[in-house]
C-alpha cells in the first residue's frame, strides 16, 4: 500500500489494516445488542438488527441492496432541518389522518415517519448515530465502514469523494482482500 500523503517520497507497507480507533460501548450490555458497538468520539456505531430496521423504516430500505454495509443519517443544520420538518409532517398528517380514518393510520404514520425524524433530530443535536450492516459487523473490514460513516458524518456528502480518500489511505493488495475468503463478494470495499 503506497502512502502519498504530504511532499515526503511514497512509503510501501506490507500487511496493513484498517487501524480501530473504537472503544466498546455500555449499549452491548444495556439492550443486549449482538455485534459491537462501538463509539468513536461522539459518534455510536450499531449493527443495524432486525430490531432497528422495524423500529425505522428508511433503514430497512436502504438496508436491502447488498452493497449498502453503512448507514447515517445527516448531521448539523441539514440534519436539524430534516428532523424537525419531518417530526412537524408527522405531528400534522398523524392529526388528520387520526380524524379522518381513526388511530390506526395515525400511529402507522408515527412509526413511518416519526421515529425517523425523532433519530435524525437526535443525531444532529445529540450524539451521532451510524449502523452497520449485521453481517458486517464481525469484519475485519469494519473499521473502514466506520471510517467511511465518520466522513459522511462530519460534513462530506459526497460518495466519490469519501472513496477516493480510502483509496489513498488502503489498497486491494496492503488489505489482503484477494486471499481473504471471509469476505463477500459484493463487499463495495473489495470492488473499489
Amino acid at each position: 500500500m503506497d502512502n502519498t500523503e504530504g511532499d515526503g517520497p511514497a512509503v510501501t507497507l506490507k500487511g496493513a489494516h484498517a487501524k480501530n480507533l473504537s472503544r466498546p460501548s455500555s449499549l452491548t450490555r444495556a439492550f443486549g445488542l449482538s455485534g459491537g458497538v462501538t463509539t468513536i468520539g461522539d459518534v455510536t456505531i450499531l449493527p443495524l438488527s432486525y430490531v432497528f430496521k422495524l423500529a425505522f423504516p428508511p433503514l430497512l430500505l436502504s438496508s436491502l441492496p447488498r452493497r449498502a454495509i453503512g448507514f447515517s443519517f445527516p448531521r448539523g443544520k441539514e440534519g436539524k432541518l430534516l428532523g424537525l420538518a419531518l417530526l412537524g409532517a408527522t405531528t400534522a398528517l398523524a392529526y388528520l389522518l387520526l380524524h379522518a380514518f381513526g388511530m390506526v393510520t395515525a400511529v402507522a404514520i408515527v412509526w413511518l415517519m416519526g421515529g425517523t425524524g425523532a433519530l435524525i433530530l437526535f443525531n444532529s443535536t445529540l450524539h451521532g448515530v451510524a449502523f452497520v450492516k449485521q453481517m458486517c459487523s464481525t469484519c475485519r473490514l469494519r473499521p473502514i465502514i466506520e471510517e467511511h460513516e465518520m466522513m459522511h458524518l462530519r460534513g462530506e456528502p459526497s460518495e466519490e469523494a469519501v472513496w477516493l480518500e480510502a483509496r489513498k489511505k488502503y489498497s486491494y493488495d496492503g488489505l489482503g482482500l484477494g486471499t481473504d475468503p471471509k469476505i463477500h463478494s459484493f463487499c463495495p470495499i473489495a470492488k473499489r
